[in-house]
Protein backbone atom coordinates (compact mmCIF):
# COMPACT_ATOMS: atom_id res chain seq x y z
CA UNK A 1 0.00 0.00 0.00
CA UNK A 2 1.41 3.40 -0.97
CA UNK A 3 1.61 6.40 1.35
CA UNK A 4 -1.64 7.94 0.12
CA UNK A 5 -3.47 4.65 0.62
CA UNK A 6 -2.12 4.26 4.14
CA UNK A 7 -3.08 7.83 4.96
CA UNK A 8 -6.60 7.34 3.69
CA UNK A 9 -6.98 4.06 5.56
CA UNK A 10 -5.76 5.43 8.85
CA UNK A 11 -7.78 8.61 8.43
CA UNK A 12 -10.97 6.62 7.85
CA UNK A 13 -10.30 4.64 11.02
CA UNK A 14 -9.65 7.77 13.06
CA UNK A 15 -12.69 9.54 11.67
CA UNK A 16 -14.86 6.52 12.43
CA UNK A 17 -13.61 6.41 16.01
CA UNK A 18 -14.24 10.12 16.49
CA UNK A 19 -17.71 9.79 15.01
CA UNK A 20 -18.63 6.85 17.27
CA UNK A 21 -17.26 8.65 20.31
CA UNK A 22 -19.49 11.59 19.53
CA UNK A 23 -22.58 9.43 19.45
CA UNK A 24 -23.18 9.53 23.19
CA UNK A 25 -25.61 6.81 24.13
CA UNK A 26 -28.73 7.73 26.04
CA UNK A 27 -27.79 7.89 29.71
CA UNK A 28 -30.28 7.14 32.48
CA UNK A 29 -31.00 10.36 34.38
CA UNK A 30 -32.34 8.41 37.37
CA UNK A 31 -29.91 7.66 40.20
CA UNK A 32 -30.02 4.30 41.97
CA UNK A 33 -32.59 3.17 39.38
CA UNK A 34 -32.56 -0.49 40.40
CA UNK A 35 -32.13 0.12 44.16
CA UNK A 36 -28.86 -1.78 43.96
CA UNK A 37 -27.46 0.27 46.82
CA UNK A 38 -29.71 -1.92 48.96
CA UNK A 39 -31.61 1.15 50.18
CA UNK A 40 -33.57 4.16 48.95
CA UNK A 41 -30.56 6.40 48.28
CA UNK A 42 -31.57 9.26 45.90
CA UNK A 43 -35.28 8.53 46.40
CA UNK A 44 -37.85 10.32 48.59
CA UNK A 45 -40.88 8.75 50.26
CA UNK A 46 -44.06 10.66 51.08
CA UNK A 47 -47.06 9.40 53.03
CA UNK A 48 -45.29 6.70 55.02
CA UNK A 49 -46.69 5.78 58.44
CA UNK A 50 -48.29 2.94 60.31
CA UNK A 51 -49.58 0.73 57.50
CA UNK A 52 -47.69 2.47 54.69
CA UNK A 53 -44.01 2.00 53.86
CA UNK A 54 -41.42 1.60 51.14
CA UNK A 55 -38.60 -0.90 51.67
CA UNK A 56 -35.91 -2.41 49.49
CA UNK A 57 -36.16 -6.17 49.07
CA UNK A 58 -33.89 -8.89 47.72
CA UNK A 59 -33.28 -11.23 45.89
CA UNK A 60 -36.15 -10.49 43.49
CA UNK A 61 -35.21 -8.28 40.51
CA UNK A 62 -36.99 -6.89 37.46
CA UNK A 63 -35.96 -8.12 34.00
CA UNK A 64 -34.77 -4.83 32.44
CA UNK A 65 -31.34 -4.76 34.13
CA UNK A 66 -29.18 -7.17 36.14
CA UNK A 67 -29.32 -6.95 39.91
CA UNK A 68 -30.93 -8.44 42.99
CA UNK A 69 -32.97 -5.64 44.60
CA UNK A 70 -36.33 -3.93 44.14
CA UNK A 71 -38.44 -1.36 45.96
CA UNK A 72 -41.55 -2.71 47.67
CA UNK A 73 -44.38 -0.26 48.28
CA UNK A 74 -47.29 -1.19 50.55
CA UNK A 75 -50.18 1.00 51.70
CA UNK A 76 -53.17 -0.07 53.80
CA UNK A 77 -54.11 3.34 55.22
CA UNK A 78 -57.63 4.16 54.02
CA UNK A 79 -57.98 7.05 51.56
CA UNK A 80 -54.26 7.81 51.53
CA UNK A 81 -51.40 8.04 49.08
CA UNK A 82 -47.92 6.55 49.44
CA UNK A 83 -45.40 8.06 47.01
CA UNK A 84 -41.90 7.07 45.91
CA UNK A 85 -40.35 10.02 44.09
CA UNK A 86 -37.12 11.21 42.52
CA UNK A 87 -36.19 14.50 40.84
CA UNK A 88 -33.32 14.23 38.39
CA UNK A 89 -30.35 16.58 38.70
CA UNK A 90 -30.98 20.26 37.99
CA UNK A 91 -30.13 21.10 34.39
CA UNK A 92 -29.84 17.54 33.11
CA UNK A 93 -32.91 17.53 30.84
CA UNK A 94 -33.11 19.07 27.39
CA UNK A 95 -36.05 19.76 25.07
CA UNK A 96 -36.89 16.77 22.93
CA UNK A 97 -37.60 13.10 23.18
CA UNK A 98 -37.60 11.43 26.61
CA UNK A 99 -37.74 7.65 26.86
CA UNK A 100 -39.07 6.09 30.05
CA UNK A 101 -39.32 2.56 31.37
CA UNK A 102 -39.77 0.69 34.63
CA UNK A 103 -40.45 -2.83 35.86
CA UNK A 104 -43.33 -3.64 38.21
CA UNK A 105 -44.83 -6.69 39.86
CA UNK A 106 -48.11 -6.72 41.72
CA UNK A 107 -48.60 -7.85 45.29
CA UNK A 108 -51.92 -6.61 46.71
CA UNK A 109 -54.72 -4.58 45.16
CA UNK A 110 -57.90 -4.63 47.22
CA UNK A 111 -61.10 -2.61 47.68
CA UNK A 112 -60.18 0.36 45.54
CA UNK A 113 -56.39 0.30 45.85
CA UNK A 114 -54.67 1.54 42.68
CA UNK A 115 -51.15 2.17 41.35
CA UNK A 116 -50.32 5.23 39.24
CA UNK A 117 -47.11 6.71 37.81
CA UNK A 118 -46.38 10.38 37.16
CA UNK A 119 -43.53 11.86 35.12
CA UNK A 120 -43.31 15.66 35.24
CA UNK A 121 -41.35 18.19 33.20
CA UNK A 122 -39.83 20.70 35.65
CA UNK A 123 -38.55 24.21 34.87
CA UNK A 124 -35.45 25.95 36.23
CA UNK A 125 -37.28 27.34 39.27
CA UNK A 126 -38.68 23.95 40.26
CA UNK A 127 -42.16 24.53 38.89
CA UNK A 128 -44.13 21.82 37.11
CA UNK A 129 -44.55 22.56 33.40
CA UNK A 130 -46.68 19.56 32.54
CA UNK A 131 -47.04 15.84 32.99
CA UNK A 132 -45.00 14.65 30.00
CA UNK A 133 -46.72 11.42 28.98
CA UNK A 134 -49.92 12.14 30.90
CA UNK A 135 -51.05 10.14 33.91
CA UNK A 136 -49.80 6.56 33.63
CA UNK A 137 -52.14 3.94 35.00
CA UNK A 138 -53.96 2.69 36.88
CA UNK A 139 -51.91 -0.48 36.65
CA UNK A 140 -52.90 -3.89 37.99
CA UNK A 141 -49.83 -5.99 37.13
CA UNK A 142 -49.41 -9.71 37.55
CA UNK A 143 -48.39 -10.92 41.00
CA UNK A 144 -46.51 -13.89 39.59
CA UNK A 145 -44.20 -12.23 37.06
CA UNK A 146 -42.67 -8.85 36.24
CA UNK A 147 -44.20 -6.43 33.75
CA UNK A 148 -42.09 -3.84 31.92
CA UNK A 149 -43.66 -0.54 30.93
CA UNK A 150 -41.98 1.59 28.25
CA UNK A 151 -42.89 4.75 26.40
CA UNK A 152 -41.75 8.20 25.34
CA UNK A 153 -42.85 11.83 25.28
CA UNK A 154 -41.49 15.17 24.11
CA UNK A 155 -40.07 17.50 26.77
CA UNK A 156 -40.92 21.18 26.15
CA UNK A 157 -38.54 24.03 25.34
CA UNK A 158 -38.26 25.32 28.92
CA UNK A 159 -37.61 21.97 30.58
CA UNK A 160 -34.74 21.89 33.10
CA UNK A 161 -35.07 18.50 34.76
CA UNK A 162 -37.57 15.69 35.27
CA UNK A 163 -39.44 14.14 38.17
CA UNK A 164 -40.87 10.62 38.45
CA UNK A 165 -43.31 9.45 41.11
CA UNK A 166 -44.87 6.06 41.86
CA UNK A 167 -48.13 6.19 43.82
CA UNK A 168 -49.84 3.47 45.84
CA UNK A 169 -53.25 5.00 46.50
CA UNK A 170 -56.06 3.53 48.58
CA UNK A 171 -59.80 4.17 48.59
CA UNK A 172 -62.06 5.07 51.48
CA UNK A 173 -63.59 1.59 51.74
CA UNK A 174 -62.65 -0.61 54.66
CA UNK A 175 -59.79 -2.93 53.78
CA UNK A 176 -58.57 -0.88 50.84
CA UNK A 177 -54.92 -1.69 50.15
CA UNK A 178 -52.27 -1.46 47.44
CA UNK A 179 -48.81 -3.02 47.34
CA UNK A 180 -46.38 -3.37 44.45
CA UNK A 181 -42.73 -4.01 43.54
CA UNK A 182 -40.91 -1.39 41.42
CA UNK A 183 -37.50 -1.79 39.77
CA UNK A 184 -35.15 -0.52 37.04
CA UNK A 185 -36.59 2.97 36.60
CA UNK A 186 -35.23 4.80 33.56
CA UNK A 187 -35.59 8.30 32.12
CA UNK A 188 -33.22 8.86 29.22
CA UNK A 189 -32.51 11.30 26.43
CA UNK A 190 -30.18 11.18 23.45
CA UNK A 191 -28.31 14.52 23.34
CA UNK A 192 -27.90 16.63 20.22
CA UNK A 193 -24.82 15.87 18.08
CA UNK A 194 -21.72 16.97 19.94
CA UNK A 195 -18.82 19.00 18.56
CA UNK A 196 -16.83 15.77 18.48
CA UNK A 197 -19.48 14.19 16.29
CA UNK A 198 -19.41 17.11 13.87
CA UNK A 199 -15.61 16.94 13.69
CA UNK A 200 -15.86 13.25 12.91
CA UNK A 201 -18.36 13.87 10.13
CA UNK A 202 -16.06 16.53 8.67
CA UNK A 203 -13.09 14.15 8.72
CA UNK A 204 -15.11 11.42 7.01
CA UNK A 205 -16.17 13.87 4.27
CA UNK A 206 -12.59 15.10 3.78
CA UNK A 207 -11.16 11.58 3.58
CA UNK A 208 -13.83 10.45 1.11
CA UNK A 209 -13.04 13.48 -1.06
CA UNK A 210 -9.34 12.68 -0.97
CA UNK A 211 -10.04 9.06 -1.90
CA UNK A 212 -12.10 10.14 -4.91
CA UNK A 213 -9.31 12.46 -6.13
CA UNK A 214 -6.77 9.64 -6.01
CA UNK A 215 -8.95 6.89 -7.47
Amino acid sequence: MNGIGKFIGSSVAVAALVFVAGQVSAANLVLNPGFETGDLTSWSVFGAGSGASVTVQTPDNGPSAPGSFNAYMTNSIAAANLALQQSTAVGDAIPGLVNYSFDMKGSVSANGGVFFVHIWDINSTGGVIDQGPGLLGPYFPSTSSWTTITGSFTAPANVNHLEVEFDCTTGAAAGSAEAIHVDNVSLSQVPEPTTLTLVGLGMVAAVLGLRRRHS
